[in-house]
């Protein structure tokens, strides 16, 4: 049990140790590529734990986020010739902005009609980038993306250096007097607000959040495919995303992180099954979902981590 205790309190550290002694064991170029995609996805899963698991709203239509973050840098560092800093600095920030503008009117909304919208969004996002062919390549595609570091082992630790930050920021934000405002409307909304708390802009700082980190994803998925096309920005793109909050937890950090992993290279582990490997990967999923706000990690912390006794009716919301 002290060793589970101790990667509960620690799975953060231990994580980026992994991760920064992984590429000393000379990995092949593919699996390399895939840690790279899972370091990725996990920014823009972190993003939906703030949204989904500290906050409540159901998105899916984070596909259209990452893809405006995604075009933001390609655009602005292949036809505006921009410094490449700059480029990526503005893919979370023009992310953010669009989210804020679609926050304000839909984050209104309850129930299924805000998950529409936000499906609505990422088609409109898609179609767009499909039909302007002189500024996104069409579907043709925006090829010839620069990489911020000209090195992969660079930007590789730029993404774990990333990643990391984006963990502990969102960890220290669970803990500050925002996340408890966070967690207590999506506990309950009207009595949140009844309390004095302005639901409505806590909401819609939790989206613009969440739309900035998908938009900082997307440049790191245009720096790592240096290729856009609207086909890797679909509605069921942002479900996988969704899966990786769902199988990790839903207000869990460090469950949101192993589960991109595993979301991102399970397909490519079962690719020499073939035609089967889409059903058998889908089978593994719902068998490893074991409850839908809680996932594998929390799972796993509660077997083998604390043990608390706790009065009846009292809800821990210390999650890693």
């Amino acid at each position: 049990m002290r060793l589970g205790n101790f990667l509960r309190k620690n799975a953060l550290a231990v994580i980026a140790l992994v991760l920064v002694i992984f590429p000393l064991t000379s990995p092949p170029d593919y699996q390399f590529y895939i840690v790279e995609r899972s370091l990725q996805n996990a920014i823009l899963a972190i993003g939906l734990v703030i949204l989904l698991g500290y906050t409540g709203p159901l998105s899916l239509g984070h596909a259209g986020l990452l893809a405006t973050g995604a075009y933001t840098y390609g655009i602005l560092a292949t036809k505006a010739h921009w410094p490449l800093w700059l480029a990526f600095l503005a893919a979370p920030v023009v992310a953010g902005v669009i989210g804020l503008a679609l926050g304000f009117p839909s984050l209104r909304l309850k129930g299924p009609f805000l998950m529409v919208v936000t499906i609505a969004f990422g088609e409109i996002v898609r179609i767009v980038a499909l039909n302007e062919e002189e500024l996104t390549g069409g579907p043709y595609g925006l090829q010839g993306i620069p990489r911020l570091i000209n090195n992969d082992l660079g930007v590789y630790y730029l993404m774990v250096a990333a990643t990391m930050l984006v963990a502990i920021a969102t960890l220290r934000l669970h803990r500050s007097r925002i996340g408890l405002a966070l967690l207590s409307i999506k506990e309950d909304p009207l009595v949140t607000g009844v309390m004095g708390v302005d639901v409505s802009n806590y909401k819609v700082m939790a989206f613009v959040l969440s739309a900035a980190l998908a938009g900082l994803s997307g440049a790191f998925f245009a720096m790592l495919t240096r290729y856009l096309n609207p086909d890797s920005f679909t509605i069921l793109d942002s479900a996988t995303y969704l899966l990786m909050v769902v199988l990790g937890g839903m207000d869990s950090v460090v469950g949101a992180i192993l589960a991109s992993g595993v979301v991102t290279a399970l397909p490519e582990i079962l690719r020499f099954m073939e035609r089967a490997r889409l059903l058998v990967y889908a089978i593994i999923l719902l068998l490893v979902i074991w409850g839908p706000s809680t996932g594998v990690y929390k799972k796993l912390e509660d077997r083998f981590g604390r043990k608390s006794v706790v009065a009846p009716g009292v809800k821990l919301v210390d999650r890693g």
